[in-house]
């Protein structure tokens, strides 16, 4: 990538001196570098420049300019044309080397590098600034890889389109050709590879008109033909059409506007006047414009078309095309003084210099575009082994978390359930029971269960250890609760630490369809997304159960609790958890974000689906706490048919470290306080509710594709990132890669959150960056 150099001069003259400003950047980004000075008074400056332009325009030359072909060159002439030239320079490089100048000079040495590829662009809309010898600054020995442009003061960006044909579009109109050979400019421009070419021989107005105003637009306009200016001074110039027309660009003006809108992107003059027919362009905000600054004749125009063309088409950047076509018409200058100082490029500023392979459509050498798509084919292949060994994970879950947050509407609470909660308060008044340490009294239990069965709810779920001996004095209590078909109680598998030996059932609770394990899954940063529905029960265990306190609950409330219950679960061909008619995919080791080691994944999981909510404890339609449910009058209709939770949120319970209470952390968990996180018969009450709602309001699942679906998803990111950096120049690219990633970041997030599809957003994110930012990077070093 190369480096633009701008070099504005401000307000003065040459009595007083110029204000400057030196801004230094990358060829495709803003500036990092501003200095500023000045250049000094010189009053003698326009004098050298005007007898130099005298001198020269003396030798009559035959050009385009319209000089009659059969003038005479003079001895005297051309000496005294190459005297007033040096002394021209002498005299621009004093004005340059002063002192005044010197801290912008030392800037560019500074900052610059020999080997650089540099754009230096002279901006100013003084008219003898724009045809002092620039060239002959001692800049341009120093770094062979720099060229001059000019640029107005004011410039604005064209978005005009892409190319849209894999061939460079070239307009060639050849005008009154008068003395001139024509010819020899067709043959250039047919030679060069790539192109499709229209020419114009001596075109009528109208017909030069309707041309610009073609629809698939043009990449380049040609002009070679006679040209002269209306006075001495800048004023419109006038190309000749044929041997009775011609015309100002300005009256072009209209169809010279659509055709940038369609893509010019260089206007070609070979002919004279040319900075007299730039001025008349930068309104028009043409890419690039290349002139001729003074009349030039034939075999200069023809030499340095040859060498541009060729250069340019073979790959050139355009700017260091234009510097060898230059400087190879050093050879001419025996017969015609200071050819090399003929050519000019005008830059609008805001635009980039194309490249040949950019008109056709094709942005990098076959060597770039191997490196691009190697480099986007490594970063794919790094960002899914980094995956797959579980290090974009952390990430992964954070997004999903996120995205469950962002989730536009809130869902209602749930009907079919209702919560009895111990509370503080409760405990306080009521007390805990002192033989099992469990959180609610052997008497209070037996008051709120009397109490609840005559309400008549479909299901009961006793969410409370009680791994001790009822209270002998309430021999009422067991036998009740053992002869309750509709209530369901719990016990806990052991952990996998060695002092957690798991937790046993009430005494003669331990029923199966009656009993479920309330075993909570934690993922590594301590919140809970997943549910274990069934397991194996380890050999050891003191818990019997093999499906979990919310599947035994959803089991009764849907009728399939009954003897053959294990049955029913299970009964289909694809050995898949079911409730009734619906099946539940179990969660596999590689899904969604997760890539958890295979000891990690036990039992048959699935993701959880939590109702959402303004708050995660507000997923019960009713909720009473023990005091307000022993003392207050009750309507049956507020407990009939449902499912009755009786759990202890009482925050403090359990003592210990907050990780020790029956306290969880979900995704929609963000602070670290105890009253921040979720007490377990919440959390039950989710797991029921998307289990129950899934079978009778169809309510979706959480679900991941394969893990092929999604490894070609990840590299789907990488395929949109790279067409991205190629299509879009660098300036443009930052933008278009931001709007990519929000757009992919919408999908990812209404996949989650209207059809509960996971798909991975951390790693495809990553790989749309990447490889849009490497591909970009390597098409700008060309």
């Amino acid at each position: 990538m190369g480096t633009l150099v701008v070099l504005k001069i401000g307000e003065g003259d040459f009595e007083r001196g110029f204000s400057a400003v030196l801004q230094l950047g990358p060829e495709e980004g803003a500036a990092t570098v501003e200095a500023r000075g000045r250049l000094p008074s010189m009053p003698n400056l326009p004098q050298h420049y005007r007898a130099w332009q005298a001198a020269y325009r003396e030798l009559r030359l035959p050009n385009r300019l319209g000089t009659r072909p059969d003038a005479v060159k003079n001895v005297a002439w051309v000496a005294d044309c190459r005297d007033r030239a040096q002394a021209l320079c002498d005299r621009t490089l004093a004005w340059l080397a002063h002192a005044d100048f010197q801290p912008l000079y030392s800037k560019l040495l500074e900052q610059l590098s020999p080997a650089e590829t540099i754009r230096l662009v002279l901006q100013t809309d003084h008219p003898i600034l724009r045809r002092l010898p620039w060239h002959c600054w001692d800049f341009f020995d120093r770094y062979p890889r720099a060229e001059l442009a000019l640029s107005a003061a004011a410039y604005e960006q064209v978005n005009a389109p892409r190319t849209r044909s894999r061939r460079v579009r070239v307009l060639a109109v050849f005008g009154d050709a008068t003395g001139l050979d024509l010819k020899t400019d067709a043959r250039l421009l047919q030679a060069l590879p790539g192109i499709e070419l229209t020419i114009l021989p001596q075109p009528r107005r109208a017909r030069l008109n309707q041309a610009l105003w073609d629809r698939r637009g043009w990449d380049i306009l040609f002009f070679a033909g006679h040209s002269h200016r209306l006075d001495d001074g800048d004023a419109a110039g006038q190309l000749g059409l044929n041997d009775q027309e011609s015309l100002t660009l300005p009256e072009l003006k209209y169809a010279l506007r659509q055709a940038v809108k369609q893509g010019l992107a260089i206007a070609l003059f070979n002919s004279c006047d040319g900075l007299g027919l730039a001025q008349d362009l930068a309104d028009l905000h043409i890419p690039q414009v290349l002139v001729m600054r003074e009349p030039v004749p034939d075999p200069v125009a023809h030499a340095f078309l040859k060498g541009f063309l060729e250069s340019f088409a073979q790959g050139t950047p355009l700017y260091l095309a234009v510097r060898a076509a230059r400087e190879q018409l050093q050879g001419l200058e025996k017969d015609f003084p200071c050819a090399t100082w003929l050519p000019i490029l005008c830059q609008n500023l805001a635009q980039l210099p194309p490249t040949w392979a950019s008109l056709q459509g094709r942005e990098m050498t076959r060597q770039k575009k191997a490196l691009a798509l190697g480099g986007s084919l490594a970063l794919t292949a790094l960002v899914l082994g980094v995956e797959a060994l579980g290090g974009l994970q952390p990430l992964a879950l954070a997004a999903y978390d996120r995205f469950l947050r962002w989730q536009p509407v809130h869902e209602p609470a749930d009907e079919r359930i209702v919560i009895i909660k111990n509370t503080a308060a409760d405990i306080q008044t009521y007390g805990t029971d002192p033989r099992s340490g469990a959180s609610i009294s052997d008497a209070t239990l037996q008051a709120v269960m009397e109490k609840l069965i005559s309400l008549r709810p479909r299901v009961i779920g006793l969410d409370i250890y009680h791994d001790q001996p009822f209270d002998p004095a309430l021999s009422a209590l067991p036998q009740r609760l053992n002869h309750q078909p509709n209530l369901v109680t719990l016990c806990k598998h052991p952990a996998i630490q060695a002092d957690d030996p798991g937790i046993a059932p009430a005494p003669g609770l331990e029923q199966g369809n009656r009993l479920g394990f309330s075993d909570f899954l934690q993922d590594p940063d301590g919140r809970t997304r997943r549910l274990m529905v069934a397991v194996d029960p380890p050999s050891q265990t003191r818990c019997p159960a093999d499906y979990s306190f919310a599947v035994a609950i959803a089991a009764h409330y849907l009728g399939l609790a009954d003897a053959d219950w294990d049955k029913h679960l299970w009964d289909n061909p694809h050995d898949q958890f079911q409730l009734g008619q619906k099946l539940f995919p179990a969660l596999r080791p590689r899904s969604g974000g997760y890539r958890l080691p295979l000891n990690m994944i036990g039992g048959y999981q699935m993701m959880i689906h939590y109702r959402h909510r303004p708050d995660p404890r507000a997923i019960a339609a009713d909720e009473f706490s023990v005091s307000e449910f022993l003392s207050g009058s009750i309507e049956i209709a507020r407990f009939q048919d449902r499912i009755v939770l009786i759990g202890t949120t009482d925050l403090s319970f359990g003592g210990g470290d907050v990780e020790d209470r029956d306290l969880w952390r979900t995704p929609y968990t963000t602070g670290q306080l105890p009253e921040d996180w979720t007490p377990g018969v919440y959390l039950q009450a989710h797991l029921i509710s998307q289990l129950v709602s899934a079978v009778e309001d169809n309510r979706p699942l959480i679900r991941t594709w394969a893990e092929p679906l999604e490894a070609g998803w990840i590299g789907l990111g990488a395929a949109v990132g790279g067409l991205l950096g190629w299509w879009f120049s660098h300036r443009r690219f930052w933008l278009v890669l931001i709007t990519a990633e929000t757009g992919l970041l919408l999908i990812c997030w209404g996949l989650l959150a209207l059809p509960a599809l996971w798909v991975p957003w951390v790693p495809t994110a990553t790989t749309l960056a990447g490889a849009g930012i490497w591909i970009s990077k390597v098409k700008g070093e060309q």
